[in-house]
């Protein structure tokens, strides 16, 4: 889910080089793309965790294209989890370098693909809380893009459907200055499913500066539940959220997180720290080390270990 700038430029690169090509005409192409995730987790949360293995977030799909002129193509995407050939994406849609692009569909969510200046594998916490984490995939959405030289677009909206889904809307918008690069957006849910009554509210701004090959940002995150079926789970949070990342040698890089979560009444604050060490094999291959110490007022402190590696294809 580290949807950072950096991340979301090296990602996007990885898949575009390495995704295995199943068709390909004049107008037309068939993808098969994925990614391995795989990593080994060591945690002293109530001091007798044994060590786990986990295959995350792990997924494969096929993308489709099909480039009816040179300024319009129509394209579609489906995509599952490896671990259960659960569904997380499965759209069509239409692109045009003038007008930008529309997908309808089920979709991931702007506010993780967009994200914020957190460059963590493994023990990051989300800007974005509540209904967001509880209805993540947007199942009946309109999704639009727009990229220009100066700035960038994007918008999404989740029918209700006569309340069989949370109707979501959100929408951000970013640009560029040099190498500082910047977003403000949010996003709303109101989930009226059966006896829910809850509306969510989600807003950030990000600012994210390049330095050589490395990069340092921050985010401010605001996160607001409203639930008139149960108002004692009403809540309010300030996030903060201080990231780096900075290559020391050939393919590797170190990063480091501070995440700080204020709450409005009797919920504790949170603190989160995260240092790694990334090592990147090749475009299509990368492991990384992760340590992670996690603070709550009421809580046991957490320190925990990850040992990961990713492939993309």
């Amino acid at each position: 889910m580290k949807k950072t700038l950096l991340a979301l430029a090296v990602i996007s690169a990885a898949s575009s080089v390495n995704a295995a090509e199943v068709f390909k005409t004049d107008d037309a192409s068939v993808d098969f793309y994925g990614q391995l995730r795989e990593y080994v987790e060591f945690s002293d949360v109530d001091g007798s965790d044994d060590a786990k293995i986990n295959k995350s977030s792990s997924r494969w799909g096929v993308k489709v294209n099909y480039q009816v002129n040179d300024d319009f193509a129509v394209l579609g995407k489906a995509e599952v989890y490896v671990e259960d050939s659960g569904l997380r994406q499965h759209y069509i849609g239409f692109a045009s370098e003038s007008f930008g692009t529309v997908t309808v569909g089920q979709q991931l969510p702007f506010y993780d693909d967009i994200y914020g200046a957190i460059y963590p594998y493994q023990y990051d916490m989300a800007p974005y809380a509540n209904g967001f984490n509880d209805n993540f995939w947007q199942s009946s959405a309109i999704a639009y893009q727009l990229s220009r030289d100066a700035f960038w677009v994007k918008a999404m909206y989740n029918l209700p459907e006569n309340d069989s889904n949370p109707e979501m809307g959100e929408a951000y918008v970013g640009t560029s200055f040099g190498d500082l690069s910047v977003h403000v957006g949010g996003a709303f849910m109101d989930d009226k499913v059966g006896t829910n009554d809850a509306e969510s509210t989600y807003a950030e701004a990000t600012a994210e500066y390049a330095i050589g090959s490395g990069v340092i940002g921050f985010t401010y995150a605001y996160n607001k539940l409203d639930d008139k079926a149960n108002s004692a789970n009403d809540e309010k949070s300030n996030g903060f959220h201080l990231g780096a990342k900075f290559e020391v040698a050939d393919k590797t890089s170190v990063y480091g997180q501070y995440q700080y979560l204020d709450f409005d009444k009797n919920v504790d604050e949170t603190q989160n720290v995260v240092l790694g060490v990334e090592y990147i094999f090749a475009s299509w291959a990368r492991s990384y080390v992760e340590y992670n110490f996690h603070k709550e007022d009421s809580a046991e402190d957490a320190n925990n270990l990850a040992l990961g590696a990713r492939i993309y294809w």
